[in-house]
């Protein structure tokens, strides 16, 4: 019998048992290869996470969506752009200077000046006989002249009256319109006459004589400046 032999039987014994166990270390690495291939297949990119989504089908599929992002059609819907303003509404130009703040007594004299001296009122501002023959007219000249005239389409039926005009008291709004009082002497007697005259030249006025009677409505007229028409056709 060899004795020594037997060492080189378990040594070889050990040797093909270790590559047995390489072999199948080796043969199961690939598989663990692909699994981790596949794995990596259905990974995300970075940023990105997987959900699961029902098509229009109504199959079951995974994507990817953007970390903390919403599905398409599933998040708050936009807010509906507001109504365009409506316009402001065009407001009409005054005819006379705006003072901002109202004006008193004396103080309202220089706007009085500017704007009633030399001026008519009347309701018919085209004037004689456009308005069917008829026109009433009242005006200030800028040398306290004052003339009423009430001019009709038959002859012999005016009325034409010339006086001189005289401050009594005035107020003038902050918007530019504006109220006057003033005493109107002609053929031996006096008239008070008041006038409310509008930011637009609307013109309400009342006539009292020193004769008696009820105080008499006039208007309404419209102011029209630059010119104390006369009785005049």
């Amino acid at each position: 019998m060899f004795v020594p032999a037997r060492p080189r039987l378990v040594l070889l014994a050990l040797a093909l048992l270790g590559a047995c166990a390489l072999l199948s270390v080796a043969t199961a690495a690939p598989a663990g290869a692909e699994g981790k291939a596949k794995a990596k297949g259905k990974a995300c990119k970075k940023g990105y996470v997987p959900k699961t989504v029902t098509t229009k089908k109504g199959k079951k599929v995974k994507v990817c969506r953007k970390r903390g992002g919403k599905a398409k059609g599933k998040g708050t819907p936009a807010p509906a752009p507001a109504p365009a303003p409506a316009p402001a509404p065009v407001q009409p130009q005054g005819l006379f200077e705006a003072p901002g703040k109202q004006l008193n007594g004396e103080e309202a004299k220089p706007f009085l000046q500017k704007y009633l001296a030399n001026s008519t009122f009347t309701d018919c501002v085209t004037g004689w006989p456009t308005c069917g023959g008829f026109e009433n007219r009242y005006s200030h000249s800028s040398g306290s002249t004052f003339y009423q005239c009430w001019l009709r389409p038959t002859s012999g039926s005016d009325v034409k009256s010339v006086g001189e005009y005289g401050y009594q008291d005035a107020r003038v709004e902050p918007d530019g319109s504006w109220l006057y009082k003033e005493t109107v002497y002609w053929y031996g007697h006096y008239s008070l006459f008041e006038w409310s005259v509008s930011s637009t030249g609307v013109v309400k006025g009342a006539q009292l004589s020193d004769s008696g009677g009820a105080p008499e409505s006039i208007g309404p007229l419209q102011y029209v400046g630059g010119i104390a028409k006369d009785c005049s056709y």
